[in-house]
C-alpha cells in the first residue's frame, strides 16, 4: 500500500497552487517556467503579448484564495489577484468585455502602465507579494483549463520544479484564446495518461489488404481512423506517440501508395470528371495534396465527404444523399486530458494554399489536430506581417511530393 505525504494540506503554504486567467492573441506560443530561485518559489512567463488579467494562489485542499500582503494594496485586482503584463506588448484581447473589469485599451503601450498597479516583469517571485512562504518543488500538473473563448493547447514539456518545469501554450483559434488554467503539485508525482501505462492503448495500425474491391478499399481507409477514434489533440499511445501525428503519417503513407491505383479505381476516378460532384480540383495531384493538406491541419476533407455522399451513401441508418459510409472527419467528442474541451466541427475562412484559395471550410475545432495551430501561428504572422521581407520566424512548411505549404459559423459535435 502506497502512502502519500500531502504535507499538511491547507497548513502548508507550499502547497498552494495558482490559477491564470490569459488572454492570448491568435497564433501565440508562449512557456511557463516553475522553478525556485535561492529557497523561493518564482514564475517565468516567456511571450510576446499574453496578458495574465487575474494571478491568483489558492490553498489546495479548500481551493480558497490566498489574499495578497496589505503592501500590495495598489495592485489592480487586490486583494484577491495581481494583473501581469509579461511580454513586450499587450495582447489586443484585453479589452474583451469578458475580462470583469481588468481591461485595458487595445494597443495601449506598455510603458504606459502603471508599475505600481501591475506587474510587468517576465518573471515573479509570488512570495514577494503574500505574506506566505512559497517555495514549489516536485512534480506540477495543469488541470481545470476552462476556455472563455476557445481552447488552447497545452503541454508539460517537463514536471520537475527541480529542473525548471515548463509548460508549452499555443493559440488554437484565429480569434484567439481567453481561458484560465489550475498550476498544481503533483502530490502522486505520477499520472495514470503517461507514456508507457497500461490504461493507454497500444499503437492501432490500419487494416491493409491486397483487394482492389471497392468494399474492401472503403474497410481500408476507414479503418485509418481507428487510430485517432475516441482521442483528442493531446492524446498518445503507450509508446508516448501522439495519435493525431501517426494519423496524417498513415494517411499520407496510404494516399502514396494508393492513390493511382486502388483509390482511383474506387474512390476519384469517376469522380475528377462528374459535375454533379463538388471538388476543390479536378487536377488528380492537385486533389490528392490538398486532400492531405485538409487532414494534416483541420482534421478532415470536405472533398471526401462529398465523393462519399455520391458513390458511398449511408441509406440505412443515415439520410440518403447527406450521409456517407466513409469517414472524412477524425473523432470528435472525446475530452482534453486537461479539461472538459471536446472536438466539434465548424466552418471558418481559411487560407488554401494548394489550390490557390481563401473560403470558408469546415475544420475540426475544440482542440484541433496540433498542427492546426502552427497554420494558425502562420497564418496570423502572415497577416500581421504581409509587407516583411522575411519569413515568420518558427514558420512550418510539410512537403507531399513536388509541392510545398506553408500552415463562425454552425458547428457539429458529436461522431
Amino acid at each position: 500500500m502506497n502512502i502519500f505525504n500531502f504535507g499538511g494540506g491547507d497548513k502548508d503554504s507550499n502547497n498552494d497552487y495558482i490559477r491564470m486567467y490569459i488572454a492570448m492573441d491568435a497564433g501565440q506560443n508562449s512557456l511557463i517556467k516553475i522553478f525556485n530561485q535561492s529557497g523561493k518559489g518564482a514564475i517565468e512567463y516567456r511571450t510576446n503579448s499574453d496578458y495574465i488579467w487575474k494571478l491568483e494562489r489558492r490553498k489546495f485542499v479548500s481551493n480558497t484564495l490566498v489574499p495578497l500582503s496589505q503592501s500590495e494594496s495598489d495592485k489592480t485586482g487586490y486583494p484577491g489577484s495581481l494583473a501581469w503584463i509579461p511580454g513586450n506588448s499587450i495582447s489586443s484581447l484585453s479589452n474583451s468585455t469578458l475580462l470583469e473589469g481588468f481591461n485595458i485599451k487595445s494597443l495601449t503601450p506598455k510603458n504606459q502602465i502603471d508599475s505600481n498597479k501591475f506587474i510587468k516583469s517576465q518573471s515573479i517571485i509570488l512570495e514577494d507579494h503574500y505574506d506566505d512562504p512559497w517555495a514549489f518543488d516536485g512534480k506540477i500538473q495543469v488541470i481545470n483549463v476552462t476556455a472563455i473563448t476557445n481552447d488552447p493547447f497545452i503541454e508539460i514539456r517537463r514536471e520537475e520544479v527541480a529542473n525548471t518545469a515548463l509548460i508549452d501554450i499555443k493559440s488554437s483559434s484565429i480569434e484567439g484564446c481567453i481561458f484560465s488554467i489550475d498550476i498544481k503539485r503533483n502530490f502522486l508525482e505520477g499520472s495514470f495518461l503517461k507514456p508507457g501505462s497500461l490504461l493507454l492503448p497500444e499503437r492501432i495500425e490500419p487494416v491493409i489488404n491486397e483487394s482492389n474491391k471497392k468494399d474492401r478499399t472503403l474497410q481500408e481507409w476507414n479503418s485509418l481512423f481507428s487510430i485517432n477514434d475516441n482521442s483528442n489533440a493531446d492524446s498518445i499511445f503507450r509508446d508516448g506517440r501522439n495519435r493525431d501525428e501517426i494519423f496524417t503519417e498513415e494517411l499520407k503513407k496510404y494516399l502514396d501508395q494508393n492513390w493511382n491505383d486502388k483509390l482511383k479505381k474506387n474512390l476519384w476516378g469517376d469522380a475528377i470528371t462528374n459535375e454533379n460532384i463538388e471538388l476543390s480540383t479536378r487536377d488528380p495531384k492537385k486533389l490528392k495534396d490538398h486532400i492531405y493538406y485538409c487532414f494534416y491541419y483541420f482534421g478532415l476533407s470536405e472533398d471526401i465527404l462529398n465523393i462519399g455522399r455520391f458513390y458511398f451513401q449511408d441509406n440505412e441508418s443515415g439520410v440518403p444523399g447527406v450521409s456517407t459510409l466513409i469517414r472524412w472527419h477524425i473523432g470528435l467528442g472525446t475530452k482534453s486530458k486537461h479539461s472538459n474541451q471536446e472536438r466539434y466541427i465548424i466552418n471558418e475562412e481559411s487560407s488554401l494554399p494548394v489550390i490557390g484559395q481563401t473560403k470558408v471550410v469546415r475544420k475540426v475545432s475544440g482542440l484541433p489536430p496540433k498542427t492546426s495551430y502552427v497554420y494558425n501561428f502562420e497564418n496570423n504572422s502572415r497577416s500581421l506581417f504581409a509587407s516583411a521581407t522575411e519569413e515568420p520566424e518558427n514558420t512550418l512548411y510539410i512537403q507531399s511530393d513536388e509541392i510545398l505549404t506553408t500552415e463562425s459559423g454552425d458547428y457539429i459535435r458529436g461522431d
